[in-house]
């Protein structure tokens, strides 16, 4: 199959105090990410040499970005195996997802140098030496990832923007997007200046050698790339971890715009650079987002992750806290006021228990053992009638053949559901942390000896609804 175009990333605009910023959202790619046209010009180049067939072995030192492009590409050129040399850092959504298209993954060392014999590089030279068919990836060395952004992405830019853009700001890595779209602007738009962004600790700029490590991905390095042209970088920015994790959760936020860690990183830079120039003057500023925030839900998206790396600004951490804790003033669930629960023995019916939960309008109902009284697991409306509807079922069947047992061991095969203790005294910012994986919850005593009620996040809504306008409901 021939490979397709890949459509041109929109330009979003937000007007900034005294200054207009623009975004390409190069995460709207296919693969997440602007390496999608990098990929496509080297497997361009490595086609019309004829080097591609199906017993290849691409050998890719990455962050990660380009790995899930080739591998992406890889059905419509020939079916190519995939071999990714990942820093530790990478995110495990990135991972999970490099597996999934059946990468072979290698981790290597944060902290190792290009040169030293643990770097990705140094590596990934020795297995394409070793592999037979193998063909080493190079993109901090390979002119296609320059060519590929003068010729195509800053066309796009130079269009998109009509002409008019004063500041460039990019991500710097590889240093290919940078110095490709500088150079091709920068002939076509007189003045324009160039910012380029590396995190903290980072050493692309200067090429010094530092032992600290930082958390963002995709932008940064420990040396300079060969085909970083630095003479086309007007200014040099570096921006903290927080800074660029708390930035991109704001841009997701209030801008809409599903983007990485990094792009938090290219719009604190854009905004900071921008605030510092003459306030005679009304920028036209042009940031590229890289890529999208989809990958890292165990990462950016993480609310418990930021916390825990105290990577939240101010702002941030105090949003967080207020829908934690504080919206609930120390309220548990026993202020709920749940009506008595209604349950069923194992030993009813499913045909009863249906009839029960469609006339009292239930979507679940606890099972109670009937010589104890002590909750066993429940049943779900849902299931029971696409049991019924597949005819897995028959209404004669005993609830406790299909009911979500909560023993630990379900004698009658049943499914088994873990199960988390949720008694009148549990707080209800631990019930909405409970909320955020299950549709109900089963109140008990602390010894699950007796089911007191069942809760959904509907009671929890209708209880911040009654505290905030004086005990009207909705």
């Amino acid at each position: 199959m021939a490979s397709t175009k890949i459509a041109p990333p929109a330009i979003a605009d937000s007007v900034v105090g005294m200054f207009e910023l623009l975004a390409k959202t190069e995460f709207s790619n296919p693969s997440g990410s602007i390496k999608d046209r990098v990929a496509q010009w080297i497997l361009a180049g490595l086609e019309a040499a004829n080097k591609i067939k199906s017993t290849t072995t691409l050998v890719v030192p990455s962050s990660g970005n380009l790995v899930i492009s080739l591998a992406l590409l890889s059905p419509r050129h020939g079916q190519y195996k995939v071999i990714g040399l990942v820093p530790e850092r990478t995110s495990e959504d990135r991972i999970q997802l490099l597996k999934s298209l059946g990468v072979e993954i290698v981790r290597t060392p944060i902290e190792a140098h290009a040169d030293s014999a643990e770097s990705q590089f140094s590596i990934a030279k020795k297995i394409a030496t070793d592999l037979p068919d193998a063909i080493l990836i190079d993109e901090f060395t390979d002119a296609a990832n320059v060519e590929v952004h003068s010729q195509e992405t800053a066309e796009e830019i130079f269009i998109q923007c009509e002409g008019r853009l004063d500041v460039l700001v990019v991500g710097v890595e590889t240093g290919g997007a940078i110095t490709g779209l500088a150079k091709t602007l920068k002939a076509k738009i007189p003045g324009l200046k160039v910012v380029g962004v590396e995190p903290e600790h980072s050493s692309i700029q200067d090429g010094v050698n530092r032992s600290s490590a930082w958390k963002v991905e995709d932008i940064g390095g420990n040396f300079t790339p060969s085909i970083l042209d630095k003479s086309l970088v007007d200014v040099w920015i570096k921006v903290s971890d927080q800074e660029s994790y708390s930035t991109a959760r704001q841009i997701i936020r209030e801008e809409g715009l599903f983007c990485g860690p990094s792009s938090g990183s290219v719009v604190a830079a854009a905004v900071r650079y921008a605030e510092s120039l003459s306030k005679d003057t009304k920028p036209r500023v042009l940031t590229i987002l890289n890529d999208t925030g989809r990958n890292y839900s165990s990462t950016l998206l993480s609310d418990d992750w930021l916390l825990e790396h105290d990577l939240m600004d101010e702002t941030m951490a105090r949003s967080v806290a207020y829908h934690r804790h504080e919206k609930y003033r120390a309220a548990s669930v026993e202020e709920l006021q749940l009506p008595a629960a209604v349950t069923i023995p194992p030993t009813a019916t499913v045909g009863y228990a249906l009839d029960l939960m469609m006339t009292r309008e239930f979507s679940q109902l606890p099972v109670l053992n009937p010589t104890n009284r002590k909750l066993m697991g429940y049943i779900s409306l849902t299931a029971l009638t696409t049991l019924l509807e597949e005819g897995q079922a028959q209404e004669s069947d005993l609830v406790s053949k299909w009911m979500y047992s909560f023993l630990k061991k379900n004698k009658s095969g049943g499914p088994r559901s873990k199960y988390e203790t949720i008694t009148p005294m549990t707080p209800l910012s631990d019930l909405s942390k409970f909320f955020e994986k299950h549709s109900f919850a089963v109140v008990t005593d602390d010894d699950r000896r007796w089911c007191l009620g069942v809760a959904t996040k509907y009671d929890l809504m209708t209880f911040l609804n009654r505290r905030q306008t004086g005990g009207r409901s909705f």
